[in-house]
């Protein structure tokens, strides 16, 4: 089979890249001259393609381009259809030509082929073939990623009905306790709680007698077996799993790979290793390096670490130190992770379970954790692309507003939506989850808002809807984000591009 997989600049390289790993087809790329391979139109593409003859089986055009395939098939002669929307795709499709899955001509083929389904399909798979060192409580354990396990650790005054949200994202809810608590009942009746709510449940106490009281109550995992607790621990040995990690601090490898055997050697038969992730700059790089000589020394037990150590402590979105963390995570041989979310990290659970699955993949087909279909790239792109057009009007200055005499707008978010309260003649306050339609429900209703007071409500509102999205604190009239452009910068250089 022959096909021709026509392409813009910048995808033009991955495309070739991909190619080289198609077997029995024969790949050529038409590379046109346009940038954004996902801009172009089939009528621009049909006018690049009909001086020219092609001896190939099919066409396959940009997912995302505008148009109906037949135009291009109307001038080349040639069978013509609508690839994926990711160039890194290209494989699938080729697979469902050569099946006879007939491709759309309007429609990226993803949604003939499912993208996402090709990911929940290989993440089945990775949890079929997981090799598992012991399952407790429908929880499935492995010595080796993939797949992961995530671990939320709470605190005794969390609200429990706020955890539903994380619910497909995390594996086992654990309840930690500050040092100095003792309160039995307490323990009690929070771990029953949480196994009420559907939770599997682990249990992070200093206190012996609280760690016992909670796997009683029902919890499943104990945080943590030491060498201060091992003696008392014991009764429960069985009844229960329970993460090894040293109480002291140094040479902690070591501690933590005598502990496992001896605890092995009284009887604990269901053990996870922590030798204890320390926050950056405070021995981060070293203790790493702990893991991995754990790693060498017991093979045949799995190994929690604990990330929040490092989200926690460093003032940076969670997002790309989770993805980095699980990558390490992945090389070291570290199957649980250990989280919290709380500020700057909440939603570490959805992080982290997207990263997890990002490297998961990645591990299983040996590939680097980059084109695969699932990525954490939620404030910047792959791929930069600008409009370039010359202007009639520069406006560099600040343009002070004209008041508007029919009242004024208090744009907000709030835990369920955001919206606008007007106060004027007519008072009204809409709220919703599209900035768009809630803008436009405004102009309906009170008709005598002034354009430049419209634009600027517009632009708020736009700004609101993207804080709720992102979870984001949003005040009025501030901006959402630092800068990272330097405006200056660009200032001169429109001034010398102009001259």
């Amino acid at each position: 089979m022959k096909v021709l997989v026509v392409t813009g600049t910048l995808a033009a390289p991955i495309l070739s890249e991909v190619a080289k790993n198609i077997k029995d087809t024969k790949v050529e790329i038409k590379v046109l001259n346009y940038p954004v391979a996902s801009l172009m139109s089939t009528k621009f593409i049909a006018e690049n393609l009909k001086q020219t003859k092609y001896d190939v089986d099919y066409i396959l055009l940009p997912g995302m381009v505008y148009g109906d395939a037949k135009i291009v098939e109307e001038v080349t002669g040639v069978k013509t259809f609508k690839g994926t929307e990711e160039a890194w795709d290209l494989p699938r499709v080729i697979e469902a030509l050569k099946n006879g899955v007939q491709l759309s001509t309007t429609e990226p083929a993803d949604k003939i082929i499912g993208k996402m389904d090709n990911i929940e399909e290989k993440l089945r798979k990775i949890e079929e073939e997981a090799k598992i060192s012991f399952e407790i409580n429908g929880v499935k354990i492995t010595n080796y990623p993939p797949p992961f396990r995530i671990f939320l650790e709470i605190d005794n005054k969390q609200e429990f009905e706020k955890l539903e949200r994380l619910r497909r994202n995390i594996n086992v809810v654990v309840l930690g306790l500050p040092v100095g608590h003792y309160d039995l009942d307490e323990v009690k009746n929070k771990v029953k709680q949480l196994v009420d709510y559907g939770h599997v449940v682990g249990i992070d106490a200093e206190s012996p007698r609280e760690l016992k009281e909670g796997v009683r109550a029902g919890a499943s995992f104990v945080f943590n077996l030491n060498e201060t607790n091992l003696e008392e621990l014991e009764e429960i040995r069985r009844e229960a799993a329970f993460v090894v990690a040293p109480f002291n601090t140094e040479n902690r490898g070591e501690i933590t790979v005598d502990l496992v055997r001896k605890a092995k050697q009284k009887g604990f038969d269901k053990l996870i290793a922590d030798p204890v992730l320390s926050p950056p700059l405070r021995g981060l790089v070293n203790s790493i390096i702990e893991y991995k000589y754990v790693r060498e020394k017991l093979q045949d037990i799995p190994i929690l670490m604990g990330i929040l150590n490092v989200t926690e402590l460093i003032d940076a979105d969670s997002l790309g130190v989770n993805a980095l963390l699980s990558a390490i995570a992945g090389e070291l041989g570290v199957s649980n992770l250990l989280i919290m979310e709380k500020g700057k990290t909440k939603w570490s659970s959805w992080e982290l379970s997207q990263a997890t699955k990002m490297i998961s993949i990645a591990l299983k087909e040996n590939r680097l954790p980059k084109d695969i279909g699932i990525d954490l790239l939620v404030l910047k792109d792959k791929r930069i692309f600008r409009e370039n057009f010359g202007a009639d009007v520069i406006v560099n200055e600040y343009i002070e507003p004209e008041m508007d005499k029919s009242g004024f707008a208090k744009i907000f978010v709030s835990e369920d939506g955001f919206g606008v309260k007007w106060i004027g003649k007519n008072k009204v306050t809409i709220k919703g989850k599209n900035g768009l339609s809630i803008g436009r429900e405004l102009i309906r209703r009170v008709k005598d808002i002034s354009k430049e007071h419209a634009v600027y409500i517009g632009y708020e509102l736009a700004k609101a809807e993207i804080a709720y999205q992102l979870d984001k604190n949003y005040i009025q009239d501030k901006p959402l984000f630092k800068k990272i452009i330097n405006d200056n910068f660009h200032t001169e250089h429109d001034k010398k591009r102009d001259r």
